[in-house]
């Protein structure tokens, strides 16, 4: 099947197998480049201006601080563009950038490790809102079981007040007196 030639070439990136894998067809130089992200713990990817050949180079600065240019571009934006779809590549990596760890935890306990294989969906500043949902929630489940609680203690101190009235009138009265039941009935109902 053959694609067509009037597309624009945008740049890719992705995660695979814990190997970052830029596809730069909108290069200068157009290239598919790998790394091993389990070997390259600490590295920099950057934009830098190459003044001699009046381009823009995608470069891999490693912490020992070689330099290594991945793809060069014509303008800074294409650059910046390449850069930012590998940022965007590394950012939903979640689960995936070590899988040589899940295969020697499987190996080790002969259990199947679960990793996430789909990508994320949030960026970081929205995966912490599950912690703020949780305690909101928390919050309003004791505000529930406070409610529920208030409303099996008596509210209406009115009748508790009044039950001792009606006690203490007729406690005050003299004791011992035979009284009729009709007089005994009607000074409960007032």
């Amino acid at each position: 099947m053959a694609k067509k030639q009037n597309q624009p070439l945008v740049s890719s990136a992705s995660i695979v197998d814990g190997k970052l894998i830029l596809s730069l067809p909108d290069a200068y130089t157009p290239v598919v480049w790998q790394m091993d992200l389990e070997q390259a713990k600490s590295s920099a990817l950057q934009v830098k201006e190459d003044v001699k050949n009046n381009r823009f180079n995608l470069c891999l600065k490693t912490l020992k601080g070689e330099v290594e240019d991945i793809a060069s571009y014509e303008d800074r934006a294409s650059a910046i563009q390449a850069l930012m779809a590998t940022s965007n590549a590394l950012e939903n990596a979640h689960g995936k950038i070590r899988p040589q760890a899940i295969r020697a935890a499987n190996h080790n306990n002969s259990q199947p490790a679960i990793s996430n294989a789909s990508p994320a969906r949030f960026s970081s500043g929205e995966a912490h809102h599950g912690g703020k949902a949780g305690a909101v929630l928390a919050v309003v489940m004791i505000l529930l079981l406070v409610m529920a609680w208030s409303f099996s203690i008596p509210r209406s101190t009115d009748s508790i007040l009044s039950r001792k009235a009606t006690s203490s009138s007729a406690s005050s009265e003299e004791t011992g007196v035979p009284v009729s039941a009709d007089d005994f009935l009607s000074r409960r109902q007032n």
